[in-house]
Parts: C-alpha cells; structure tokens; sequence
C-alpha cells in the first residue's frame, strides 16, 4: 500500500494540471496581497483626520445652529447629541496622538452606544436591507473593540483597523478562502480514477484491494488541497511584513440569537479570539472538502470522462445562490443542507444565521449536517468498494 501512496502521490504531484493550480494560487496570493488588501479599508476606519475632521463639523453646527422659534425634532436631537460625541472623539484623537491605542479601542467602543450616525458606505448598491445589516456590522465592530482592552496587551491602529495579517485572513476565511479550498478538492479529485483506466494492466497486477486504492486517492487529494495552504501562505507573510501579523488572541466578534426567535432585537454580540475563529473555520471547511472529494470519488468511478465529473461537481459550492435571500431561512429548513455552510466563516460568526433570519444555522448544526453527509458518501464509497469494478 506504501508503494501505491508513493505512485499516486507521484502522478499527482506532476500531473501539469495540478502544477498549474498551484501557480494560480500562487498569482492570486500575491494579487490578493499587493492589490487587494494594500487597498483595504474597513467602513470604520480610525484616523486622525477623519476624527477631526468629524469634531469639526459638529462643533460648526452647534456654534451656528438656530434654535429660535420651531426647531425640526432632528435637529434638537443633533444639539443633544453632538456634544458628548465631540468631547469623545476628542479623547479618541488625543489616544491616537500618545499612541494609547488600547484607550483609543475603549473610547470607540463607547463611541457607537453613544449614537454615532451610520457610515453612507452601509447603503450603496441599493441593498433594501442595508439598514439591518449596517445595525450588524456596528455592533460587532463595538463588541470587538470592547474587547481589545481585556484580550491583548499591545494594541496597535493596524489591529484596530483590521490590517494584520491575521485579520486579513479572517475576513478571507468568512467566504472566499473556504471556497477555494472546496473548489480545490473538486479539481484534485476529479481525474484521480479517470486517469487508472489509461493504465489498466499495471493497475490489474497490483496486490491492492478497491477499497485501499480509494483510500489512497483520497488521502492523496487531501494532501494536494492542505499542501495548497503553502502558495496561499505567501501573500499572508507579505501582509504580515507590511501590517504586522497580528496575535491570535485578538478578538473576533460573533453572534447568536438569546431566544428560539430570529428577530433582531434578540440577538447577543460576544468575542472569541482568532486562534478558536480560525479552528472552527479549519473543522468545517476540512468537512467540506471532504464531502466534495468523497462525492467526485463517487462520480468518477461512473463517469469516465473527467470534465463531466467537473462539470457536475463544481456547481456544488454555489447552490446556496439558489437561495441567498435575507430572512430565507425563517420559513425554509435551509439548515438541513451542507451548502449552506459553505460560507464557513460567516457561519462561525453567526452572520448567515442573521441574514438567513435561522437560529439553527450555526457552527454546531453545520459540523453535524456536514458530518452526517460526509458519513452517507463514505459508507457509498464503501459499497463501492465491494460491489462495483472501477475499471
């Protein structure tokens, strides 16, 4: 059986197909450090222009507002409003000038529970739902701020505008990265078995079993998916010279609902650190690109031709699309299907559960969906294995 690793992983690992892969992974790391984060900006970027340039405004308005006779109601909550977010955002500007970011990380934090108004970048596109997600995404900046002072020791305005290197990978293991990661278990497994009927009398006199064989391909598929991490691995050093890398016990700001109702008013922001983030996110997506490489395991002992298998198989990871509507999950059992997690890190965080409007769809029911699926296809695979020839 060693042998027929070592022949498998052999073929694998110069098969042009898959060289090819690996150097694609390689262009889009690099294009995903020098083009796409060296442009990033969080909505709630901290600076110090923007903060005075913001204690500007409202001090101009509360020097040259008129308040005699009938005043708009708006603009008698502004002048209640405005003065104790200036004197605010005037120690967050003086925690930027001693570099005390860890009190520039708390003042922010109570900044938002003192009303702040929504960025306008919450609502381009025309997202009719942007007002719900905009509430979302402020309370989880707030909840994770809140949390700097008690979970790191050193803060920096990189971490507090989600620049590291670590939280890059964060927001790239909320869809994108799992994706890749599914999509490269789809390409790898694809041809391992088409390409056994091109050498079927040296295959016929190997002392090895169907099932061993298969074991083998799966385990080699896996091991050319995990070695991806290594291409991908460049762009996140890179961005780790440039921004700093960041700690693993920076915190992430996660989401549940406190009753068996999804409405907004119920829903409880805590954090957990990177490190327990990045776990999570590892035990489902392996999930995952197990399932998919179990499934076209399947499929190729069928089908002959290995770009129907992909043709059938890469589908897969977008039927969520189908489906992807705000409040869907309330009157449909979404949970129940694997491909509603394959957003892996937003299902971590709780936001598929928010938008899905589903208190089911969490990081626990996905390991158990997903688990379950996986155990379907592998005791298929075993039947395979005892009933069916491949070649």
């Amino acid at each position: 059986m060693w042998q027929y690793f070592k022949f498998e992983w052999r073929e694998f690992f110069t098969n042009r197909k898959n060289i090819g892969i690996y150097l694609l992974l390689l262009f889009f790391s690099l294009f995903y450090w020098l083009q796409i984060e060296t442009q990033f900006r969080t909505i709630e970027t901290v600076s110090s222009d923007i903060l005075q340039a913001s204690i500007d405004t409202k001090e101009h308005f509360l020097k040259t507002v008129n308040l005699e006779g009938e005043t708009h109601p708006d603009t008698l909550a502004a002048v209640e409003m405005f003065p104790p977010l200036v004197e605010n955002e005037k120690k967050q500007l003086a925690a930027i000038d001693k570099h005390d970011y860890t009190t520039l990380a708390k003042e922010r934090s109570e900044w938002y529970i003192l009303g702040a108004n929504f960025h306008p970048l919450y609502f381009k596109g025309g997202n009719i739902y942007a007002q719900e997600e905009a509430i979302y995404a402020r309370n989880g900046v707030r909840t994770r701020l809140a949390a700097y002072p008690e979970t790191t020791k050193e803060v920096t305005l990189n971490m507090i505008n989600e620049k590291t290197a670590l939280q890059s990978l964060v927001r790239g293991s909320l869809s994108l990265f799992p994706l890749i990661f599914i999509c490269l278990g789809i390409v790898f497994s694809m041809d391992v078995i088409a390409k056994d009927r091109r050498h079927k009398s040296l295959l016929k006199g190997l002392p090895i079993s169907f099932g061993k064989r298969m074991l083998v391909k799966y385990l080699v598929a896996l091991s050319g998916v995990l070695i991806g991490i290594l291409p991908l691995a460049v762009g996140f050093i890179g961005i780790g010279i440039q921004n700093g890398f960041g700690t693993l016990d920076l915190p992430v700001a996660i989401s549940h609902y406190a009753s068996n109702i999804a409405v907004m008013g119920d829903l409880v922001f805590e954090s957990i650190t990177i490190g327990e983030f990045l776990l999570k996110v590892f035990v489902l997506t392996s999930l995952l690109v197990l399932l998919v490489v179990g499934i076209s395991l399947i499929l190729g002992t069928w089908v002959k031709n290995a770009y129907f298998i992909f043709i059938l198989m890469i589908g897969l990871p977008f039927i969520e699309l189908f489906y992807n509507r705000f409040g869907y999950g309330d009157i449909h059992p979404i949970r129940f299907l694997p491909t509603s997690y394959v957003q892996v890190g937003d299902v971590v965080t709780g936001h598929r559960s928010f938008f899905f409007s589903d208190i089911g769809l969490t990081f626990e029911i996905g390991v158990m969906v997903v688990g379950v699926s996986l155990c379907i296809v592998l005791v298929i695979l075993a039947c395979h294995s005892r009933f069916k020839k491949i070649l």
